[in-house]
């Protein structure tokens, strides 16, 4: 046992390839260095992020977090943390402070200038911070304190720069004061805030662990005290992020359980569950079913079987239906044209070509409308998951392409209409952006209309 402790020991020993005290103070002091260079570097970094972050590209924002050079002045002040130094932590604080209204407004100024005010995946990505945040930065940050501590430098820098992302919450900040949005703002600030207090609590720890000499004498009530204000900070801005967590897990529960329901219920594929829907709040389950109408007493049985599963057992399920039992799907189609294919062997060349080509019309015919049905099944459940946090008032949509004849008798879709729920009437401005955000996620010119349902108490 005294060996394998002794094993372990020298593994995971920091002490042996530790650069000397004065060469890793030189380096904090650097890396928290306010000059040109880095002021440029760091406007750049910004445009970069939030370019990346508009036009929905990863390669781009990893690119502006890897130039980034926020993590210097954090780790400045884990330093004057460590060392006792209260003059070179509010320094580091106010440098901290100015890049990040800096960057904040910067990035709030491209997002006004912008054509593209879509709020992308990226973007909605990260304003909603959970308790793996916290880990991702408690984790990044070790790794980076321990590698700046090193004799020999490292690529742990440039990694941790990608894994705790500092650089797109800001710009994602800048675009909630650019779109007058509150949960863009407030929580791409509160995932900032997450990654620079567990970076510059790890970076406060490990330096302590070293044992880096303090500027001045320190008694044990003042480290004392000090270890409990930062622990419950910690706490404080652990909360949050916790209960954000919960509320994940249990969608994705949710979200589980009722595509086993789905599967276990309606396997026969008559009727066919085409979309279903979510309603925390209300407790209701909205099935859209294609096929066969259901009885009443089927409905009940479904709903009664809902119940049996955990997140649903005092939820209501509400049906849509459409008698569509007539429908040619795509799949159909091809099958009719193999029956007919089998079933015409005694027939003259001619019959058999006039057969196949009533079917392949039909095919021609029904396929598209099949593809363009499911094509706006998974739009609608898009705008539904995206739209809320957008635009608060959305409660939901509903609505379907419509199609022209051109000359040659080709069907075109050339527009979509919808009809829009809201719990309050819309401002202008959030029909104008609303309408720009159709546009783009359809991919054709949206109509809608606006229906208001308020809340009810």
């Amino acid at each position: 046992m005294d060996t394998l402790r002794t094993i372990l020991g020298d593994i995971f020993n920091l002490e042996k390839d530790r650069a000397p005290l004065a060469e890793i103070k030189e380096r904090i002091y650097s890396g928290g260095t306010l000059k040109g260079t880095n002021m440029c570097i760091l406007i750049l970094a910004i445009f970069i992020a939030s370019i990346g972050l508009n036009m929905n590209s990863t390669a781009v924002i990893i690119g502006a977090m890897l130039i980034s050079p926020l993590m210097g002045v954090i780790m400045s002040i884990g330093y004057g943390m460590a060392t006792y130094d209260s003059a070179y932590v509010k320094e580091s604080f106010l440098k901290l402070l100015f890049q990040v209204t800096l960057s904040v407004l910067t990035s709030a100024l491209y997002f006004c200038l912008s054509p593209i005010d879509t709020a992308s995946s990226e973007l909605l990505a990260r304003t909603e911070p959970t308790i793996w945040d916290v880990l991702i930065a408690v984790f990044g940050g070790l790794a980076g304190i321990i590698g700046s501590t090193r004799i020999e430098k490292s690529n742990v820098i440039p990694g941790v720069a990608i894994a705790t992302a500092l650089m797109p919450p800001l710009c994602t900040a800048g675009y909630g004061i650019a779109t007058h949005s509150l949960k863009f703002f407030a929580g791409a600030l509160y995932l900032f805030f997450i990654n620079s207090f567990f970076i510059c609590l790890t970076t406060f720890i490990v330096l302590k662990f070293i044992n880096i000499p303090a500027k001045t004498y320190v008694s044990e009530h003042v480290f004392r005290r000090q270890r409990y204000l930062l622990s419950l900070l910690g706490v404080i801005i652990i909360l949050p992020s916790m209960y954000m967590a919960y509320q994940s897990i249990r969608t994705n529960l949710e979200q589980v359980q009722v595509q086993a329901y789905i599967e276990k219920n309606f396997a026969q594929g008559n009727p066919q569950v085409v979309a279903y829907h979510l309603a925390p709040q209300e407790k209701v389950l909205d099935l859209t079913l294609i096929g066969r109408t259901i009885t009443a007493a089927e409905e009940t049985e479904l709903e009664e079987n809902l119940h049996t599963y955990s997140h649903f057992t005092d939820w209501n399920l509400h049906i849509v239906q459409n008698d569509m039992s007539g429908t040619i799907r795509a799949e159909d189609v091809k099958s009719l044209i193999d029956s007919q294919w089998n079933s015409v062997g005694g027939a003259t060349l001619a019959e058999t070509q006039e057969a196949a080509k009533k079917y392949k019309e039909l095919s021609i015919r029904y396929a598209p409308a099949h593809q363009r049905f499911e094509a706006d099944q998974k739009l609608l459940a898009a705008v539904r998951e995206k739209a809320p946090n957008l635009f608060p008032a959305f409660t939901g949509i509903e609505g379907a392409a419509f199609a022209t004849t051109d000359n040659e008798g080709k069907v075109a879709y050339t527009g979509f209409l919808a009809v829009i729920t809201c719990k309050n009437a819309l401002s202008a401005d959030e029909q104008s952006r609303l309408q720009k955000w159709l546009d783009a996620e359809a991919g054709l010119p949206v109509t809608f209309m606006l229906k208001i349902t308020p809340e009810q108490n």
